[in-house]
């Protein structure tokens, strides 16, 4: 049974529900896929919301948190006297070594440069056309630069940390988290990470949790590695892996981002301190106003929607903390739950269907050949809340449910994926479908389907990291 922390009303707390309402309106105005989002202060948790179907117990990808995780391990194991930050990591992996021998460089990359994101290499190495072992490419990529001395955000690096945790115990990544601390704040028992080609726990970005799951281990962080009492963190790593030890500001696109990188755990402004995943996954740490904040999302694809959950946090709820306990309201409190327990999905707004609609329905448009390997497509519309986008393609025969103003939830097609599709009249010619991945994958697909005369052009866009590259192009077909 999952342990939570105490509630209170955010009124006694210091916090006006009408900030709290404000900051998830304004993701929600700016039709950002929030997911959710959990507030506490003073360890008592005043808010949280899921956006349906995502629940408090869903397990959600979570990205680059997971690099975080990593870095604890790496503490543990330290404190356990099995490494020290100032080994090479060549010394760990000489059976991964070219076979004319290690580079220079590599040789002088230490566990401790690692962490802090300084390694001699200034891209993710197995993201290479062609790598299958994960953590050899770390080293027979040759690199570019003497380590230590450049900031650059290097997920093969944290790869290879957490196969070295999983080298040294003889367990998977989460395994040992879960036998030092996850298990003693009753962290979720159904998480896992994802596995790489060879079996590797994915220690760069393949953790699924809860969002409770990630606000225990913030905690944790936060309150330098005790649980009630309980060390169960070494004190003096997780002191020193919240502290700036390299410099991330003339290399990353934020605001947010330019503020520090200390092993794994970024800093932020007003001294924050957060674990990030991409597309909006944050577990945020102010320690002047004691307050957390949690979010999941998909940001993927919107230019600089990470950086707005953040200015909403600044600007809703941060800067509009009081020091003292804010006179209560039964009424607001109602408002809140209700507001809470009514947040859904992001989905396409609803349109008064095109004229053309009725002439396109169930019709069959046979494809010129193309790079997506689709020969034909047909839109299916059996009222004014649903219908169906029907194609073949090279694994055969495929249909996407979508609603009209709403999500419908499915299984995407071959990836035995869950998703949630909506879709809209653009224009009076252009019909838009939305498909959100919400499963160990998060991403989107746009299908966007254009129609003149006898013709439709089909435009396939996917935003996603790695999976559904078959959906990339642009092409036609015609009655």
């Amino acid at each position: 049974m999952e342990q939570l922390f105490a509630t209170a009303t955010p009124e006694s707390l210091g916090i006006h529900t009408d900030c709290l309402i404000r900051f998830c309106k304004r993701l929600e105005e700016q039709d950002l896929p929030i997911h959710s989002a959990i507030i506490m202060r003073h360890n008592q948790v005043c808010f949280e919301t899921y956006y349906a179907p995502y629940t408090r117990d869903t397990l959600h990808r979570m990205f680059s948190i997971t690099k975080s995780f990593v870095s604890l391990a790496i503490g543990l194991l330290e404190s356990e006297g099995k490494l020290s930050l100032d080994d090479h990591i060549v010394d760990y992996f000489p059976e991964k070594q070219p076979k004319e021998g290690a580079y220079e460089y590599t040789k002088m990359l230490t566990i401790r440069e690692m962490l802090a994101m300084t390694t001699c290499h200034d891209k993710t190495t197995y993201k290479a056309t062609g790598v299958t072992d994960w953590v050899g490419s770390f080293f027979t990529t040759k690199p570019n630069h003497v380590p230590g001395t450049n900031f650059s955000y290097d997920t093969s690096s944290t790869h290879v940390l957490g196969a070295l945790v999983e080298k040294l115990t003889g367990m998977e990544l989460l395994d040992y988290l879960r036998s030092k601390c996850l298990d003693a704040m009753g962290c979720s028992k159904d998480s896992f990470i994802l596995k790489d080609p060879n079996g590797v726990s994915m220690g760069g970005s393949g953790l699924c949790a809860t969002p409770y799951d990630i606000l225990k281990m913030i905690y944790l962080v936060a309150h330098d590695g005790n649980w009630n009492g309980e060390q169960l963190l070494p004190k003096d790593y997780v002191i020193a892996a919240k502290q700036k030890h390299s410099d991330p500001s003339a290399k990353q696109g934020t605001l947010e981002e330019m503020q520090g990188y200390g092993y794994q755990i970024w800093m932020t402004r007003h001294n924050g301190i957060v674990f990030f995943g991409m597309g909006g996954q944050l577990a945020l740490y102010v320690p002047d106003k004691d307050i957390f904040m949690v979010t999941t999302a998909d940001m993927q694809g919107r230019q600089g929607g990470v950086q707005l959950i953040y200015d909403s946090f600044w600007e809703e709820i941060y800067n509009h903390i009081e020091d003292f306990a804010l006179e209560e309201s039964t009424d607001k409190q109602k408002e809140l739950a209700e507001f809470a327990s009514s947040r859904k999905l992001f989905a396409l707004a609803k349109s008064t269907a095109a004229p053309i609609q009725d002439t396109i329905n169930h019709k069959t448009f046979i494809c010129d050949e193309n790079s997506c390997g689709v020969t034909n497509v047909t839109l299916h519309f059996d009222n004014d809340t649903e219908g169906t986008f029907a194609y073949e393609n090279a694994t055969g025969a495929h249909t996407i449910r979508f609603g009209l103003g709403k999500n419908v939830i499915g299984q995407f097609p071959d990836y035995n994926l869950r998703d949630a599709a909506s879709a809209t009249w653009k224009i009076d010619c252009y019909f838009l479908i939305k498909v959100q991945l919400i499963d160990s994958a998060i991403g989107n697909l746009f299908i966007g389907l254009t129609f003149k005369d006898n013709f439709v052009t089909v435009m396939f866009r996917k935003i996603e990291e790695s999976l559904l590259n078959e959906y990339n192009g642009v092409f036609s077909g015609r009655l």
